[in-house]
């Protein structure tokens, strides 16, 4: 058996080797003795609830929500600041010192006017990570009715110069406000119309619970047929923003003269003789060629322009003259002077008893300078007014005269 040799072993390490060595070694001795591991200490702002919803809130009623504010670092917290940019929001005071591990507590209320909330809640503090802390604030307010009564008015048949006029209630039936963002009126034509907008002249226009205004729709007919109309409202009503009331109606073109006659009487005498025509229809009375006497006619005549024509003759060659009466449902009317009537002294067109001739190039009667010539007979005409005219004041020129009374019947 061969007996093994033991030699010594012997590490061999070259000079980079070892020189690497030494300086790794040397720089985690340095490090650990130059940076040691630090603790920082800080403020830590925690904020809860980190949103908060009111709800739903009547108008001028408030609801309340509390917010904590914690620190949970370690070091004091300062709170610098609590705004809101709401008017309705009001918020508590706190102890703007926190210390590590406490909290403090601030009241939100909220009292809302008109409308809902959409704020933020703004928590300003010395944390170096989160110097502003925002809640998101929210609420609603509950939601307005807007009616308008009578949603349909039938003005019925009403004459064409006539009028008349609906009132349209606008009012707010339900528990929050309503605010009315726009109206307007269509009608197919002009006959219907808003006289008076009320309290929606202004807009936007809020309504409260309960509040309502009145519009004055006319109608007046300017001619005959239907008339349609309608006015909408637009307002921020959750369920109908958008509503509208119609108007009819009809008018009608009545002839106040449809069937309608008035009394017209004469009474007249002419010296010598006269013969007469109303609207070109002639007549002559017993006494037409007798200036001692009279005669009286009546006739039944419906609205419109009429005609009395008159021609007279002097026959005895002495005196000339016409007188006359005209009463309508019993009224004196018309007597003869020099007013109203027109003449000439000789002989017109064929048509001039016509209610369409035109006699404006006529001369005006003359009034006879004496009556006495002819005595008392003419006396129920002198009672009246009435005058003995002729085309010339001496009322003794012999000749013929042609005579006109242009006058219209109207209705009551």
């Amino acid at each position: 058996m061969r007996t093994p040799v033991l030699r010594p072993i012997s590490l061999f390490f070259t000079p980079a080797l070892l020189l690497a060595a030494c300086s790794e070694n040397a720089l985690i001795a340095k490090d650990e003795a130059t940076s040691p591991t630090e603790d920082i200490v800080a403020p830590d702002i925690l904020v809860d609830p980190p949103a908060i919803d009111f709800g739903e809130v009547l108008p001028g009623a408030s609801a309340s929500a509390t917010v904590h504010i914690s620190n949970v670092g370690d070091d004091t917290l300062a709170v610098s600041g609590l705004t809101t940019s709401s008017g309705t929001i009001t918020v508590t005071s706190v102890n703007p010192v926190v210390a590590p591990g406490e909290s403090v507590e601030t009241v939100l209320t909220w009292t809302p006017l008109d409308s809902g909330l959409n704020d933020v809640l703004d928590v300003d503090s010395n944390d170096p990570d989160q110097p502003r802390v925002e809640v998101p604030l929210t609420g609603t307010i509950p939601a307005g009715d807007l009616r308008i009564e009578p949603v349909y008015h039938d003005f019925g048949t009403i004459d064409v110069g006539d009028s008349d006029t609906v009132v349209l209630t606008v009012s707010n039936v339900g528990v929050g406000p309503i605010v009315v963002s726009d109206w307007r009126y269509d009608a197919n034509d002009g006959d219907l119309r808003v006289l008076d907008a009320g309290g929606l002249t202004a807009l936007p226009a809020t309504l409260a619970p309960g509040a309502s205004t009145e519009v004055l729709v006319e109608y007046a007919p300017s001619a005959d047929g239907g008339d349609e109309g309608g006015l909408t409202v637009t307002s921020d009503d959750p369920d109908e923003p958008v509503i509208v009331a119609n108007q009819a109606g009809y008018g009608e073109d009545i002839d106040p003269c449809d069937g309608y006659a008035q009394t017209v009487t004469v009474m007249l005498t002419a010296d010598d003789s006269w013969r007469g025509w109303i609207d070109g229809t002639s007549f002559v009375g017993p006494n037409a060629d007798s200036w001692t006497e009279s005669d009286t006619f009546e006739w039944e005549l419906a609205c419109g322009d009429h005609t009395l024509a008159l021609y007279a003759t002097d026959v005895a060659h002495a005196v000339s003259g016409v007188i006359a009466v005209v009463w309508v449902e019993g009224v004196v009317k018309f007597v003869s002077g020099p007013t109203d009537w027109t003449i000439v002294d000789s002989a017109p067109p064929a048509d001039w008893t016509d209610i369409t001739f035109d006699d404006s190039s006529w001369n005006i009667p003359q009034v006879c300078a004496s009556s006495s010539i002819w005595g008392a007979s003419p006396q129920p005409f002198y009672d009246q007014g009435a005058q003995w005219i002729w085309w010339t004041s001496s009322c003794s020129d012999l000749g013929e005269a042609w005579l006109r009374l242009n006058f219209t019947v109207t209705a009551p």
